[in-house]
């Protein structure tokens, strides 16, 4: 049985059998929850694995204990989908990526847009929420979020299968699923909508469109809805 409470555990801080944690999660077991010597918690290492594990001994700033069991992949989906979002106004943004953990996405790479509103992001703020999200959620791997870049040299550099949510495409998003696709990088625009240039880049290097029906929808929930939607056929 799973226990009911998640921590972040370094992987090198693993040992054969036996965990330390960091100061804030030992601060939060200890002063916060008052968790005892013999307790059981679960240990994500943000690299893929998940461990049901024992408290051993409780120091001020440090917890150590021993793992009893290992789960591979815990949380994961067999998809791995990218997000390639545009920068929208900051609290959105935040809430996106929440989600977005939540939804399974493996990489986040946001887009500055010639519609874009703002044209950065607090990288070292959304790592912080990828984790808190991944915690929550019991994600043993923790998405990677990427320093913002041109949608010219995002298609420069991807080689995956790319799909962008266009309003005006008369294609749905589950013509282009099935089960064996690799990796999948979705993009999605600003409101302001793509630039012609923007557009004919798409064109360019033959980037697949689709629609998520008739009405408008933000950034932020056109990104879930085309998450929900790919993890339905992906799974």
């Amino acid at each position: 049985m799973i226990p009911g409470k998640s921590f972040y555990v370094n992987p090198q801080k693993i040992e054969d059998t036996y965990f330390t944690l960091d100061s804030n999660e030992s601060n939060h077991i200890i002063n916060v929850l008052r968790l005892n010597i013999g307790d059981k918690i679960f240990l994500l290492d943000g690299i893929g694995n998940g461990y049901v594990s024992v408290i051993g001994r409780l120091f001020q700033n440090e917890v150590h204990g021993r793992i009893e069991r290992k789960y591979n992949h815990y949380g994961e989906n067999k998809s791995h989908i990218n997000l390639v979002p545009a920068i929208i106004k900051r609290g959105r943004f935040e809430n996106l990526i929440e989600k977005a953990v939540e939804l399974g996405v493996r990489e986040i790479h946001p887009l500055i847009l010639d519609h874009c509103q703002k044209k950065t992001i607090n990288i070292d703020r959304c790592k912080k929420i990828i984790i808190s999200s991944a915690k929550q959620c019991r994600r043993s791997f923790f998405p990677v979020i990427k320093e913002p870049i041109s949608l010219e040299n995002f298609l420069k550099n991807s080689s995956n299968y790319c799909l962008v949510g266009i309003q005006s495409s008369r294609n749905s998003l589950k013509e282009f699923m099935n089960s064996t696709m690799g990796i999948v990088e979705l993009i999605i625009g600003p409101e302001g909508d793509f630039s012609k240039k923007e557009y004919d880049l798409l064109k360019i290097n033959k980037v697949r469109t689709f629609n998520l029906g008739k009405r408008r929808l933000r950034s932020e929930t056109a990104s879930l809805a085309s998450l929900s939607i790919l993890n339905s056929y992906m799974e």
